[in-house]
């Protein structure tokens, strides 16, 4: 996956959630004129004390390594975020769950595309095993998102005629908000 926009980097890490196992994932976007900032939490597991110390060190891996070698999604992250004066934080508590939060600042020259929020979240939504809750806000207008609660008007997203209305739906919620 080419990390190119804000969007994908939020999409990896919501996978590193659905790799992990997790059954409940709360995605949160905030943005501002200057900032964006998300954070995604799990219920996972969380990550062995020996992996979190060397979790942004590309040739760390808790895949396979005769699939992949290396892991680079957050490697890359943390290098994207800090060039526009941002942070990665990982909050992990074995047996319990994962929380990473992510800071870009959007005025600075090196920051990268918001990019297809709406499309992300689709994403996640078509995995059916898992209970997604999203929060995205611009300023102080948000939108909250459950899965359960698509699930219950559309059911499962079998369907292309399912997914076309869903991202009609996304797009009209990230369209309601104010964005000057």
């Amino acid at each position: 996956m080419a990390l190119l926009t804000l969007s994908d980097h939020l999409h990896d890490i919501a996978e590193n959630s659905i790799n992990a196992g997790a059954k409940s994932v709360k995605v949160t976007v905030r943005e501002t004129e200057n900032e964006f900032y998300f954070s995604v939490e799990d219920d996972a597991g969380g990550i062995r004390p020996d992996i979190l110390e060397k979790i942004f060190d590309p040739f760390t891996t808790t895949r396979d390594k005769e699939i992949r070698r290396v892991g680079l999604g957050l490697p890359f992250l943390k290098q994207a975020a800090e060039a526009t004066g941002g942070y990665v934080r990982i909050n992990s508590e074995l047996g319990k769950g994962t929380k990473t939060e992510v800071l870009f600042r959007k005025d600075h020259i090196d920051c990268q595309p918001v990019g297809d929020l709406p499309g992300v979240f689709l994403i996640l939504l078509m995995n059916d095993g898992i209970e997604w809750h999203i929060i995205r806000c611009y300023n102080d207008d948000c939108y909250e998102i459950r899965s359960e609660t698509i699930r219950s008007y559309i059911g499962s997203l079998d369907a292309p005629e399912k997914v076309r209305i869903l991202m009609e739906f996304l797009n009209e919620l990230e369209n309601s908000i104010e964005k000057n």
